[in-house]
């Protein structure tokens, strides 16, 4: 049962921190948590890999623009050139050319040279690009406030709207489509980019044009179907960008998005193809084309790597090789190519954006080049894919859930390993699918989780182990002191660690007239009843907190203990002694006419206390004479028809206890005399009779210690007349009479009268 409870409080454990980790991982802070560490992760393990070979960059910068001995910076280009480019890519068979460039204002706004022939660069630049019919140009979108009346008083309110900023004419007129390049913004690193721009309306991006038309030339009956699927019967898309009875390229993709979003069977009903008979399976790139127009309007980027790994080739280059009639350093057929500012030669990049692969050097991805990585994951479906919402949260849940089982299931040694082991497998998965699937997982929110999961399985094992070691030292602490269990817990198990020889007052107790007892009772009576008196007599000694505590048979051995001798020692020790002789009378009331009584006898001075025995089997106990001598106290009760005996020594300087001397005695086993007090009780306790009892018994032992046998034996039995039950009066009067042997048919002690030979 106890392993039962433990995986399911693992599973608990488990389930709890799947919610808190699902919630966070669905907010905008475990999103960035994500995007700003997990995903770098990702790409770092993964690294570079090779882009498809249908993309390349035409990289402008500064050594191009010495090398043409142009302006420095491309806005003062002669557009002329970039006519020229076009044309060079066109005859390399590219299948799209798209300019991360602004065309925002005419060349002879700029305000330098011949106005006429800045003029004639525009012509220049828009023949090229009406001729190439594949040119993308880039516009700007921008958000504007307008102001505008809502009531005849004359109030006004404002609106926001997109306003884009697109190439001037000719050029408008001449590009096959123009388009906006659009990143979200983020105050880290780029990381998506925008497939269609929602503002007022579903606006294709540069990457999703660009794919257009790389289709319309790699292969046009990838686009059929598309069309087919918008305007519901079979159409064709002439080359041209316009004209009569031809839907123009960007109303095209409009329709198409508008026609196809969010349609998730889309790309499988491609995939099957209707009638396999009369019509084949839709082609890879149709398939991606419908992907692209039912997906999300914004997709995670999926970079190949850092600055460069797609293949770039110098604006310099191309022109040069076509004014020379050299073919192209790459080969170009067939390729969509992104035309921008892509300086490698400093930090201080005009167009450089921080991305995952930017590096140590500081060289970030050109915003060209992220474009034409935005293409190339459109092109092959490589975007990153993150799980729905409640995938994650679900995914999230069940691997709390299955590490919470084990780091509570297995012993607390393993739980560690085990959360590593499934923390390494599910990193070693997620790598899996984001290298081969472009799937994302997500790492840090996992990583943290566990990590919380582990700690808290640890703290449940440390409470667990602290509860049971609690719960062994209590039980054994009904056998061995608790300070000597959590000693022998903190030295490893050595039993020599709680040996220690210390100054103590001992306190042994007997049950009087046991054996008697004994014998007319069953044995489970016997043990019934000796732990109820045990348990009545042991309440005061342990309120006085004793250090040792044995049993014996029917009898008790105690200890109070100190490094030194101590007079509050020996004053907890003689109220012990109290409250046990009152207990063990009320106890007796109780069992009446069953005849209870106990005799106590105290002692003080060194003894050993620690752990004795052999052949692997201990007890824990007092030892020494000191106890011995307390056991003899006790034996001295029956004779002297007392309850509570102790050495003189153990009273001394407790003033606010009343003793009555009781004379000097060799005890059995004894060479010296010692000095036998009954304790009475406390001072503010005794009666007046008892009081008046203690003074003529002081007279009257004054003068058997004298030797006044005759004076002595008046005074006792005088004593006796008043005070019958008086045992202490009883046993000197007998001695006095020569019958000192015959009580209890035992031996009885030797006394010493003081003053006599």
């Amino acid at each position: 049962m106890a392993g039962i409870r433990m995986w399911l409080k693992g599973l608990m454990l488990g389930a709890a921190i799947g919610c808190i980790s699902a919630a966070f991982a669905l907010s905008p802070a475990g999103i960035a948590l994500e995007e700003g560490l997990g995903l770098p992760l990702l790409f770092a393990i993964r690294g570079r890999v090779p882009p498809p070979p249908d993309v390349a960059v035409v990289a402008i910068n500064q050594r191009a623009a010495e090398a043409l001995e142009l302006p420095p910076h491309p806005r003062n280009w002669p557009r002329s050139v970039h006519g020229e480019l076009i044309d060079t890519l066109v005859a390399h068979g590219a299948s799209a050319i798209v300019f991360d460039l602004r065309f925002e204002n005419r060349s002879d706004e700029s305000g330098e040279g011949d106005e006429s022939a800045e003029s004639g660069e525009d012509e220049a630049f828009a023949a090229a690009v009406e001729r190439a019919n594949r040119v993308v140009l880039l516009e700007r979108m921008d958000k504007r406030r307008e102001l505008f009346a809502i009531d005849e008083g004359g109030a006004t309110a404002t609106a926001e709207a997109d306003r884009a900023m697109g190439p001037v004419e000719p050029l408008a007129q001449a590009a096959t489509v123009v388009a906006p390049f659009l990143l979200p913004k983020t105050a880290g690193n780029i990381n998506q980019f925008w497939v269609f721009w929602p503002g007022d309306g579903p606006v294709a991006t540069v990457p999703t044009a660009a794919l257009w038309l790389h289709a319309l030339r790699t292969d046009r009956n990838a686009v059929r179907p598309i069309q087919a699927l918008v305007a519901g019967e079979q159409r064709r898309l002439a080359p041209a960008a316009g004209g009569d009875g031809v839907i123009p390229v960007r109303e095209m993709l409009l329709r198409a998005r508008r026609g196809l979003a969010g349609r998730s069977d889309i790309v499988a009903a491609l995939e099957a193809g209707g009638d396999a008979a009369k019509r084949p399976p839709a082609s890879i790139l149709t398939r991606r084309l419908a992907a692209l127009f039912a997906g999300p309007d914004s997709r995670y980027l999926n970079f190949y790597g850092p600055s460069g790994t797609i293949p770039v080739i110098g604006y310099d280059v191309l022109i040069a090789a076509a004014r020379a009639g050299m073919p192209a350093a790459i080969r170009l057929d067939g390729r969509c190519v992104f035309v921008g500012v892509a300086d490698y030669s400093t930090p201080t990049q005009e167009d450089g954006f921080p991305t995952v692969f930017t590096g140590a050097d500081g060289i970030d991805l050109s915003g060209v080049e992220i474009a034409a990585t935005a293409f190339a994951n459109l092109l092959t479906d490589t975007s990153l894919r993150p799980p729905a919402p409640l995938t994650s949260a679900a995914m999230l849940f069940v691997l709390c859930s299955v590490i919470g089982f084990y780091v509570l299931a297995v012993p607390a040694r393993l739980a560690v390993p085990a959360a590593l082991a499934l923390a390494v497998a599910y990193v070693a998965v997620a790598q899996i699918l984001f290298n081969r699937a472009a799937l994302w997982l997500p790492l840090v929110t996992p990583a943290l989780a566990i990590a919380l999961l582990v700690v808290s399985a640890l703290y449940c094992h440390y409470v667990i182990a602290r509860r049971q070691r609690e719960k062994m030292q209590q039980a054994i602490s009904y056998y061995i002191p608790e300070r000597v269990v959590q000693g022998f817990a903190d030295s490893g198990g050595d039993m020599s660690a709680a040996n220690e020889v210390v100054y103590a007052t001992c306190l042994a107790a007997d049950m009087e007239d046991f054996t008697p007892l004994a014998e007319g009772m069953r044995p489970g009576e016997v043990a019934s009843l000796l732990n109820s008196y045990f348990d009545a007599i042991a309440k005061p000694i342990n309120d006085r907190k004793a250090d040792v505590v044995e049993f014996r048979a029917d009898g008790m051995m105690c200890a109070w203990t100190a490094p030194q001798p101590q007079a509050e020692v020996r004053a907890r020790a003689c109220a012990a002694a109290i409250g046990a002789r009152d207990a063990a009378a009320a106890f007796a009331a109780k069992v009446a006419p069953r005849p209870l009584g106990v005799r106590l006898g105290l002692h003080d001075g060194e003894v050993f206390v620690g752990h004795s025995g052999g052949g692997g089997r201990f007890v824990y106990g007092i030892v020494g004479d000191i106890a011995n001598t307390a056991s003899r106290i006790e034996g001295l009760n029956r004779y002297l028809g007392t309850r509570l005996l102790a050495s003189a020594g153990v009273v001394r300087d407790l003033d606010h206890l009343r003793v009555r001397p009781v004379g000097q005695f060799i005890l059995k086993g004894k060479n010296e005399p010692l000095s036998i007090v009954e304790i009475v009780g406390r001072r503010d306790a005794v009666s007046v009779q008892t009081e008046t009892l203690c003074r003529r018994f002081a007279v009257a032992l004054q003068a058997f210690s004298a030797g006044n046998a005759e004076a002595a034996q008046v005074l006792f039995a005088a004593l006796l007349r008043d005070y019958p039950a008086d045992g202490p009066s009883r046993f000197y009067l007998n001695r006095l009479l020569g019958e000192e042997g015959e009580q209890a048919g035992q031996e009885a002690p030797m006394i010493i009268r003081m003053g006599t030979k």
